[in-house]
């Protein structure tokens, strides 16, 4: 018998939501229904939330790199009761021994799907109840421990690609006010702005490019604008190489004799682009940045340089640029640079 898998969602699960599923997954060792007897059944004889260690906090995990979700969990310490009916008292006895049977021979997968604990605490006698029903009842009693598993963002709406400093020398908040963007190798495309993603050396080292990490959220019908890779030359007079291929425009800036250092590529779409990325983990929901009202689905991506692109010199650059000033669709994309 194949029981269902746990609860796993990216917020907090509502109380009936986790009963509900418990009980699921134990309405599968329910008999089939013999011919003119009633259906068994399964309820709920008493019900505690109980915490799993600290504020329910089981840990942190990875999505992606550049994603870090809060892992969390709940308990449920129940009683249950099986009730199984059957033509005579025999086949009642019958009945709730082979009950008994499958959940022990079931114990290790059931404590996979979150059954810490499975104890037969009462049967009841065989009852023969006439009239219509004309039929023989037994119950089982079970105290359960049952763990739930859920992600959660800790209320993030986004990451943070771009912190604003503002300031003001003479008055607050003043039209004269300067600010600055400070950013990493991280950039963070949308329908509001759509900076290049810029890394470059600096006089005294140099920098080596491993790759590139995304976080994509994009309605599926919509490709976007093309996107362009440029590894530059700053003080070149003449326009990069175009090379057709993300394979060859790779081979062309990384040989290791006469490489091309002023080259691109450009990609026919935002979506085409992202199909060169490979899957980074499993997708996970993040703000409303739609407001449809329910969480935006994220999905992690790399793309590998090997072997790295080489930033010599602060003349070098390495460029990845969105055709448009901004996206014209409701989407959001982050882009970071593996740099060592």
């Amino acid at each position: 018998m194949l029981a269902p898998l746990s609860l796993i969602a990216d917020s907090a699960p509502s109380p009936g939501q986790i009963l509900s599923n418990m009980l699921d997954i134990l309405r599968g060792y329910l008999p089939s229904p013999g011919p003119s007897l009633p259906a068994p059944s399964l309820s709920t004889v008493s019900v505690k939330q109980r915490p799993v260690g600290i504020g329910n906090w089981r840990g942190t995990e990875r999505r992606g790199p550049l994603a870090e979700i809060s892992l969390k969990g709940g308990r449920l310490d129940t009683v249950v009761r099986f009730q199984l009916w059957a033509d005579t008292v025999s086949n009642a006895d019958d009945i709730v021994n082979t009950l008994h049977n499958d959940l022990l021979t079931d114990s290790s997968q059931l404590r996979v799907d979150g059954f810490l604990r499975l104890e037969l605490i009462e049967t009841s006698p065989a009852e023969f109840l006439g009239g219509s029903i004309n039929a023989w009842r037994k119950t089982a009693d079970y105290k359960i421990l049952y763990e739930y598993h859920y992600h959660d963002l800790d209320g993030a709406e986004s990451i943070i690609a771009r912190i604003p400093i503002h300031s003001d020398p003479e008055q607050r908040n003043s039209p004269e006010r300067e600010t600055t963007q400070v950013t990493d190798e991280l950039s963070r495309w949308d329908d509001i702005q759509a900076p290049p993603l810029d890394v470059s050396a600096t006089v005294k080292a140099k920098v080596r490019i491993y790759g590139l990490a995304s976080l994509a959220y994009h309605p599926s019908p919509w490709l976007g604008s093309p996107v362009t890779i440029s590894r530059l030359q700053r003080n070149s007079p003449t326009p990069p190489t175009i090379y057709p291929t993300l394979a060859e425009f790779h081979a062309a800036v990384t040989r290791k004799v006469n490489p091309d250092l002023h080259a691109q590529i450009v990609f026919p779409s935002l979506s085409d682009f992202l199909a060169t990325f490979d899957s980074a983990g499993d997708s996970f929901g993040l703000g409303d940045w739609d407001e449809n009202g329910t969480p935006d689905t994220y999905e992690p991506g790399t793309l590998a340089f090997d072997p790295p692109l080489i930033l010599g010199s602060s003349n070098d650059l390495l460029r990845i640029s969105y055709q448009d000033t901004a996206f014209d669709s409701k989407a959001v994309v982050y882009l970071r640079a593996g740099v060592h």
